[in-house]
């Protein structure tokens, strides 16, 4: 009988899934969100844009609620508004045990962005890095090229303060 237990209990282990962290996400900063699933044109975007209204806007942080580890990639120093072309962004990123990365972009180099693990670091001010119309905080899941979009619940032209919850991710 024991021996029927025992085994039971490791089938029953391999055939339940592990369950998943999810994480909650809020704004980076205060703004309007610009963007979502699609550009003005149609064209797909997949990702959330929020604009402070202002270029070098204080203290853009992480969203993703939890400490986790953020690995941020530099690619330009000073205060960039205007863009500096595709494939420029500073990146805040960080990945989930289900594969999935979270990235965070556009923001300006500041004494906050380095490699570290935290919960809602500051990783910079808000900027324009890379390929860009104006400041945003740009915020995307994706896994192996293929972009997400049902982690998110905000809607473009809805106003957010640091403490309202874009979405979820895991």
């Amino acid at each position: 009988m024991q021996l029927k237990k025992a085994l039971f209990a490791l089938f029953a282990a391999a055939i339940l899934p592990s369950p998943t962290v999810a994480y909650e996400v809020r704004s980076p900063c205060p703004g309007t969100v610009t963007t979502t699933t699609n550009y003005s044109d149609g064209s797909p975007h997949k990702a959330v844009d929020i604009a402070p209204g202002s270029c070098n806007y204080w203290g853009a942080e992480t969203g993703v609620v939890g400490s986790l580890r953020w690995t941020v990639t530099i690619k330009t120093t000073g205060a960039i508004c205007e863009g500096n072309g595709s494939g420029n962004q500073n990146e805040a990123k960080t990945t989930f045990a289900s594969g999935w990365t979270f990235r965070q972009w556009h923001f300006i180099k500041t004494s906050d962005s380095y490699n570290r693990t935290c919960d809602r670091c500051q990783v910079g001010n808000i900027g324009s890095t890379g390929h860009v119309t104006g400041p945003h905080a740009h915020l995307q899941r994706d896994k192996a090229g293929t972009l997400d979009t049902s982690w998110y619940v905000v809607k473009k032209g809805q106003s957010v303060t640091r403490s309202t919850t874009i979405g979820n991710v895991s």
